[in-house]
């Protein structure tokens, strides 16, 4: 008795509906996406040979300008509590669209008299403004930067917080030695310095044992 043939279907499969749900979802992450601006506080930190990336969550970054201001801003998903806690220490009331405000600024860089009024401008009023700032107030009779540690601190109460300083090079040793007051202020003795990477140069002993790791390999 002939065995009987079974059909063999087509192998070949339409990419086409699988290419249009690809490019709907590009143009939604698009769409979506909230693009970091540009920071309108521009500094030109110090060189160094390391090639660690800064945390880009749970942060507090610590900005000093050439002018030796300096300005704060913060991972926005901790904002919220962070202000809570200003509130608590500073006996300062935020209403809902304080929070708001707070949570569209890039940065803070007034001092808390002038808060509200700073986080209520528009992205374009604070880039004409920048220059003329005044940022935190730092000095050892009015460190107010410690007071937002503080705050921040005491919203992540038990979690890890990344706490990152960037400077520029022409910044004057006191301010800079503020800033670290303000985190010994609140026990804090480990932080990241944000710098400009460079490679690291020939013939030195940097160079000479990663070239000895890279031949281990």
């Amino acid at each position: 008795m002939a065995r009987a043939k079974i059909k063999r279907g087509s192998t070949s499969v339409d990419m086409t509906p699988m290419c249009d749900v690809a490019f709907l979802l590009l143009t939604f992450f698009i769409l979506a996406a909230k693009f970091k601006p540009p920071d309108a506080i521009q500094v030109s930190p110090p060189s160094s040979v390391s090639n660690k990336v800064a945390p880009q969550k749970d942060y507090i970054n610590v900005t000093i300008s050439k002018d030796n201001k300096v300005f704060l801003d913060m991972d926005p998903g901790i904002k919220d509590d962070v202000l809570d806690e200003l509130g608590a220490e500073t006996n300062m009331t935020f209403s809902a669209q304080d929070k708001a405000n707070f949570k569209d600024a890039g940065f803070i860089g007034v001092p808390l008299n002038q808060f509200k009024q700073f986080i209520a401008l528009t992205p374009d009023e604070v880039k004409a403004r920048a220059m003329q700032l005044p940022g935190i107030p730092v000095d050892s009779t009015n460190n107010q930067l410690a007071t937002w540690i503080s705050a921040a601190q005491a919203a992540r109460l038990g979690q890890t917080l990344n706490y990152l300083i960037k400077g520029d090079d022409a910044v004057k040793y006191p301010t800079f030695k503020a800033v670290i007051d303000a985190f010994k202020k609140n026990d804090i003795y480990k932080y990241n310095l944000v710098t400009n990477s460079k490679a690291v140069p020939e013939g030195s002993e940097l160079y000479k044992k990663n070239m000895m790791g890279e031949s281990k390999k």
